[in-house]
């Protein structure tokens, strides 16, 4: 009996603990408020940092994920970045089905190692772990923990709760420090239970039942969308390199003395420098020969090795190589200005199209990227050191509009950069079609480009095949397809580039009806913003920048041919938008010209603006899709 009773102990407790695994792991067990929506929901998002020292740091990751769709199986392959300074200590992949029974386990001898390539950096000691396993099907789930070990740190990694395309039953996030840190909580209030362990301080986060936000395309996305913390040590040390974050001052004393140098140039180099500039008039003058010539001479190589990550290479390794990466790059024109008198001074920024300007108010390493600012009299002049193309003071969505840490003597200076101006994105098309009696035509354009519009033309068409040319013109510039076209780049100057484009069109026409024959209004959309109106808006919209749009095109009608129908004037104008769109026959009525102006004055457009701007679109769009209706007399 008592071997009995035994057994069923044991059985009940087997069971209970498969029934506990369910309970975990199975997607059955998952509310539907927080399925809705989701590509994958967590039962938990846990990190916990412990940090030894300023130069000692531990993270523990830990997920268990339930893969909901197709595209939540970006869980099925796990990625670890390692260098010299973080190491993978230990992993654990484990995989189970919709029941929440496990099927597969993964360990840290599974992994690949690679080095690591974001399909620009030519050299890095970065290298990957990488694992691409096989699930069974969806819904499954994945448990994920693993701990690197830092033997030098110089941010804590920020913490966001759930993503733009997952909710979660819990998300924690642990900061266990021996060292004082500061930090900072966004999009909630987010006071951290504070206690003490082991003569550490421990700062605790935890959110819990948080369906999938609601999507809003054009944002700023995670940084003004969901919860998150940003943590920041007051003592740092990096490859050998104490510093601080206590305040952009103190971290900016940390990294300017990477970009000095005493003596980086021998004589002979710098009466060179000297000779470029000797007819010019003005500092922005000087200014324009001497990054003309970096631009020319040199050219863009992504190389980061421990350090080097935050150090440029010396300048005898530009002068030597003829390449650079961002820091290398501006730190060569920097010397370059200091040869010939000019102060210039390196700048951390966070580069990407639109990024959020990081917070004054915090000190935080949020950057990615470095360019140089040269501060004059009445203004500052930047320059993006890495382009071959950008002219002086223009920096582009990459980087303007944002806060930008200025590296000077005495530490570092938060400034803003320029912001985005329409006038310095221009697209200029003036076209004489020639329309033909069989629906053939031949179009001859001159389309005069700058600022962004000048990057976008340059990479799809300089260069490239009749093909690839034609595909663009297509795809991204949303002509109508051509049967043969020739496209030639005639010049450049300093405010922009002209371009002439020639296509031949065996129908130009849309279709016809009888002896009608029912023509676009050019051969392209002006407008190719696809942006529609919302019951709600939250955040800020954001196009990719501000521009200047004209397109005049002239029609010589067919021998034979009237002008049956036209549309009529219309014209749009808000505090963002200006729109014109004309049509004059003649005297003669033999020629048709069409005349369209789209200006996108501002491209942040708040909520309570955002209605107005996408209706005024709309109603673009809209305009741009009536026809000209020619009839045989």
């Amino acid at each position: 009996m008592r071997k009995l009773n035994a057994l069923l102990v044991f059985v009940l407790v087997c069971v209970n603990g498969w029934s506990q695994t369910i309970l975990n792991y199975s997607s059955l067990t998952l509310p539907d408020s927080l399925k809705k929506d989701a590509d994958a929901v967590y039962h938990l998002e846990e990190n916990v940092i412990d940090i030894e020292s300023p130069s000692k740091m531990i993270i523990r990751t830990h997920t268990i994920a339930t893969v909901l769709t197709k595209a939540g199986l970006h869980h099925s392959v796990v990625r670890i970045g390692v260098d010299k300074l973080r190491k993978l200590e230990e992993i654990t992949v484990k995989v189970y089905n919709e029941l929440g029974i496990e099927v597969s386990r993964f360990k840290k001898k599974d992994f690949k190692l690679e080095g690591a390539y974001d399909g620009i950096t030519l050299a890095s000691d970065d290298k990957l772990y990488e694992l691409d396993f096989p699930v069974p099907g969806t819904p499954c789930t994945i448990e994920t923990e693993y701990e690197l070990n830092c033997s030098g740190f110089i941010d804590i990694p920020s913490w966001y709760f759930g993503s733009t395309t997952e909710s979660f039953k819990k998300s924690r996030f642990v900061v266990r420090s021996a060292i004082p840190v500061k930090y900072k909580a966004y999009n909630f209030n987010g006071e951290p239970v504070v206690t003490t362990d082991a003569k550490k301080t421990v700062y605790t986060w935890e959110l819990s039942n948080k369906p999938v936000p609601t999507k809003e395309t054009g944002s700023y996305g995670p940084r003004v969308s969901l919860p998150w913390i940003d943590v920041s040590p007051t003592q740092f040390s990096y490859d050998g390199f104490p510093g601080s974050l206590e305040s952009w001052k103190e971290f900016g004393k940390w990294t300017y003395p990477f970009y000095e140098e005493t003596n980086p140039f021998k004589p002979e180099r710098v009466e060179f420098f000297k000779s470029l500039i000797k007819d010019a008039q003005t500092e922005q003058e000087k200014i324009s020969i001497l990054y003309s010539y970096l631009q020319k001479e040199f050219r863009y190589v992504s190389i980061q090795f421990g350090i080097g990550g935050f150090k440029p290479f010396p300048v005898s390794f530009a002068e030597q190589k003829k390449y650079g990466d961002c820091k290398g790059l501006t730190h060569y024109m920097k010397n370059i200005l200091n040869a010939v008198g000019i102060k210039a001074h390196a700048a951390l920024i966070n580069a990407g199209t639109n990024e959020y300007p990081v917070d004054p108010t915090f000190a935080s390493n949020n950057f990615n990227h470095v360019i140089l600012c040269v501060p004059l009299k009445n203004d500052s002049v930047w320059l993006e050191c890495t382009s071959k193309q950008t002219l002086p003071g223009m920096l582009g969505n990459f980087t303007e509009n944002r806060n930008a840490l200025l590296l000077t003597e005495n530490g570092g200076v938060l400034t803003k950069t320029p912001s985005s101006k329409s006038i310095f994105n221009k697209w200029i098309s003036a076209t004489d079609a020639d329309l033909f009696e069989d629906g053939s035509a031949i179009l001859t354009s001159k389309l005069f480009v700058s600022g962004e519009f000048w990057q976008y033309v340059d990479a799809y068409v300089n260069g490239q095949t009749k093909e690839d040319t034609k595909r663009a013109l297509v795809n991204a510039f949303g002509y109508k397809a051509p049967d043969d076209l020739e496209v030639k780049i005639l010049s450049d100057s300093a405010d922009g580039h002209l371009v002439e484009i020639k296509l031949a069109y065996n129908q130009f026409y849309d279709f016809k009806a009888g002896s009608k024959h029912f023509y676009p209004l050019r051969q392209y959309k002006l407008n190719d913003e696809n942006i529609k109106p919302a019951e709600t808006r939250k955040h800020e919209y954001l196009f990719d920048y501000p521009y200047i749009k004209t397109d005049h095109i002239t029609y010589k009608l067919p021998e034979g041919f009237l002008t049956e129908t036209v549309p009529p004037v219309k014209e749009i104008r808000n505090d963002f938008i200006k729109y014109q769109n004309s049509i004059q026959l003649n005297e003669t009525k033999t020629k048709l010209s069409v005349t369209t102006e789209l200006q996108l004055h501002k491209h942040i457009v708040p909520p309570d603006k955002f209605n107005e701007v996408a209706n005024s679109f709309e109603a673009i769009k809209k305009d741009e899709g009536q026809k000209i209706v020619l009839k045989k007399g």
